[in-house]
């Protein structure tokens, strides 16, 4: 079986999961907070948005998104999608057909990438939608009356989605080897918190901890003239090498598969 027909397959698998459910409810949820916001409470909103509305609305979106609820979004959809194995116990169907280790362990990690990429298309969509529906219910939003950089917010994505490649590999290998779908995400909520107080402790080797590069990328792009990628982004790849690596390795020398 070739590497496309098995991701082919493993994408899906996730239609009618709780996996989709979470990607779609996940990237609506913040978009609907700000809709929900601005409408009830303009006055402060439309002062502060007056200059660069666009800029700003992302900025706070990001910020409100990047610190936990998406790193916390990885942490559940890296368990949701190995889970669907566990559940229907269909681990031994699926080692038994003609596809080599590597097929499975890394078609089952990009499908897992497909679901991360269709949250970054639906949380912009929901956030350049809220932009346009609050300006046409009160005209003194300037929403409408500003350009808006694509090139701007194609950054912010793609840095953000390189500083999750290390928390997405790490979930990855330790929902592989845990059947029990509450340890993976117990590991990871537990890394996340620990990793945002030791950040908000200011502690110098934050740069070293996967689980708050998302909220790193969104400080460096406030500032110029910086490099492509930051220290904590090469980080981030060398985690998801290092973890790929062990968690590849793992499935295939164990004796015993799924």
């Amino acid at each position: 079986m070739s590497f496309a027909i098995a991701t082919q397959a493993e994408v899906l698998k996730t239609k009618r999961t709780a996996s989709v459910w979470l990607t779609v409810l996940g990237a609506g949820f913040i978009p609907a907070l700000f809709c929900t916001g601005y409408l009830l409470k303009p006055e402060g909103a439309i002062s502060q948005l007056k200059q660069a509305p666009w800029n700003v609305h992302f900025f706070w979106a990001w910020q409100a998104l990047s610190t936990f609820l998406f790193p916390m979004y990885i942490i559940l959809i890296c368990s949701l999608i190995p889970q669907i194995e566990y559940k229907n116990n269909t681990w031994k169907q699926v080692f038994a057909a003609p596809q080599s280790v590597g097929t499975i362990f890394f078609s089952k990690f990009l499908t897992i990438h497909f679901m991360i990429l269709f949250f970054f298309l639906l949380f912009n969509g929901f956030m350049l939608s809220v932009g346009v529906i609050v300006n046409l219910i009160n005209s003194k939003f300037t929403f409408l009356h500003h350009s808006f950089s694509w090139r701007a917010l194609l950054k912010l994505n793609a840095k953000t989605y390189i500083s999750i490649f290390g928390i997405s590999a790490i979930q990855y290998v330790l929902s592989l080897r845990f059947k029990n779908f509450i340890a993976p995400i117990g590991i990871g909520l537990a890394l996340l918190i620990g990793s945002i107080i030791a950040m908000q402790l200011g502690w110098e080797h934050r740069f070293k901890l996967p689980y708050v590069h998302p909220s790193l990328t969104l400080q460096y792009l406030k500032l110029k003239h910086r490099s492509v990628l930051e220290n904590h982004e090469w980080n981030a790849i060398g985690f998801a090498l290092t973890f790929l690596l062990i968690g590849f390795l793992d499935m295939k020398l164990r004796k015993e598969k799924g």
